[in-house]
Parts: structure tokens; C-alpha cells; sequence
């Protein structure tokens, strides 16, 4: 579990953009942790 601190517009803008890709916020978040540099979780 990862808990994260958000100015209220940064979640507005998050939780607006998880709904017009019609996902949930936990998954925006994964997919960007997948695409950072060196990350272990490829495959």
C-alpha cells in the first residue's frame, strides 16, 4: 500500500484523468511507475 499526499488540484487532475481513460486512479499510477527508468517490473 502507498499512501500519497496531493494538493487537492493535483488529485482533481489525476482523478480527471483516470475517468476520461476510464480507469481507476491505483491503475494511472501503476502504469506510471511501470514506465520509469529502470524499473524491475517490466515483463
Amino acid at each position: 500500500m502507498l499512501r500519497v499526499r496531493l494538493s487537492e488540484k493535483e488529485f482533481e487532475v489525476l482523478k480527471e484523468y483516470a475517468e476520461s481513460t476510464d480507469r481507476q486512479i491505483s491503475e494511472v499510477v501503476r502504469d506510471y511507475i511501470k514506465r520509469l527508468p529502470n524499473s524491475r517490473l517490466d515483463g
